[in-house]
């Protein structure tokens, strides 16, 4: 039984961090795979299916096979067709029955859990999407996609280590493909491990020289390890790829900046929000940016715009309590440094923030 038919489920996660904005480590199945083709010993009626679901005929195929299962109902593998079916349908109660079916049908299957955990992972549970992804690579050890979705899964759990080591696995499974290397740059990162970053998102680039998220990646790795000059580069050869891209607008007028161009930070920004309103790191930088001119006012109401569409953006809490501490504002900067110990209790930047404006206080 083949790994080549997978659920097009969508994305549970646009980005692992808010200092890495371009990476999302989730399930890049959001295309149909039409590769697989029946196996020989399969029924007529199998193949059939099979054949409507290499072609993405969605509902053709989930009746071709539920027609298939009426005749052979222990047939685990038409139960996960269908699974998989259902899921890319958006019937997940359905699809999780299924799934389950396949698996109990044939508890060597691995394909069925991997549908599982995608169900979950979409759903948000990621708790009970990583005990499946943890089955599958142990039932299909050499299962790329299983173990990209075990890295998506302990990234959301906070387990970086057991992550990178998912994703290593899955690199060494697929030596051509960019996407493992994109995410341990990013896991990488957050642990501070620059060097190491640089090198995975290099080596994605290497591997896929078109993909804008590598470059966006690279630059903020670039801009959080000092090097503003490397970043600008690293933004700038995003948008070659894709002129439009938000994340490396606002990258590049973060870049602008932190090198004193304040005017040319908030016209970036401002590219940014018209493509994408809701982008909030672009609206926090918009209120710094702000706040470099001179205009207080409007960095206040950016900074606000930013919380209301974020609440649990721990940089913006930060940046806030900061803009708020230079306008003699102790009592309210404390009370958004409080804020982002709450929401990430490990943040340095905010301890210190707290510890400092409670003994004024």
């Amino acid at each position: 039984m083949g790994e080549n038919k997978l659920v097009p489920v969508k994305s549970a996660l646009s980005a692992v961090s808010t200092l890495l904005l371009a990476c999302s480590v989730a399930l890049s199945l959001n295309a149909f795979a039409p590769s697989a083709l029946a196996d020989e010993q399969d029924s007529e009626t199998m193949k059939k299916a099979e054949g409507m679901y290499s072609h993405g005929k969605l509902k053709e195929a989930a009746e071709a096979f539920r027609e298939a299962i009426r005749q052979e109902p222990n047939n685990a593998k038409a139960h996960q067709r269908l699974g998989a079916i259902l899921a890319a349908m958006e019937d997940y109660e359905t699809a999780i029955l299924e799934s389950k079916q396949a698996a109990k049908l044939d508890p060597k299957y691995f394909l069925p859990h991997v549908v599982l955990g995608q169900i979950y992972a979409n759903q948000g549970k990621v708790e009970l999407a990583l005990p499946e992804f943890e089955e599958a690579c142990k039932l299909k050890p050499t299962s790329f996609r299983a173990h990209c979705d075990l890295g998506f899964a302990y990234t959301h759990v906070g387990k970086v280590d057991e992550a990178i080591a998912a994703y290593k696995k899955a690199a060494d499974i697929n030596p051509k493909d960019a996407t493992p290397h994109l995410n341990m740059g990013v896991l990488l990162a957050q642990q501070e491990k620059y060097p190491q970053a640089i090198k995975e998102e290099q080596e994605a680039i290497t591997l896929n020289s078109k993909l804008p998220e590598a470059y966006i990646n690279l630059g903020n790795i670039f801009a959080e390890s000092g090097d503003t000059q490397q970043a600008t580069q690293a933004f700038k050869d995003a948008l070659r790829l894709v002129p439009n891209h938000p994340n490396a607008l606002s990258g590049l007028g973060w870049m602008l900046q932190k090198s004193g161009d304040y005017k040319g930070a908030v016209a970036e920004q401002k590219k940014a929000l018209k493509i994408q309103p809701n982008f909030t790191p672009a609206r926090r930088r918009l209120a710094t940016a702000l706040a470099g001119m001179g205009d207080n006012q409007q960095a206040e109401v950016e900074f606000k715009n930013a919380l209301k569409a974020s609440p649990r953006d721990v940089t913006a809490h930060v940046e806030y309590a900061q803009f708020l501490e230079k306008q003699g504002q102790s009592a309210p900067a404390l009370n958004e440094y409080k804020k982002a110990v709450e929401i990430k209790p490990d943040s340095k930047i905010a301890q210190e923030g707290v510890s400092k404006l409670t003994k004024i206080k």
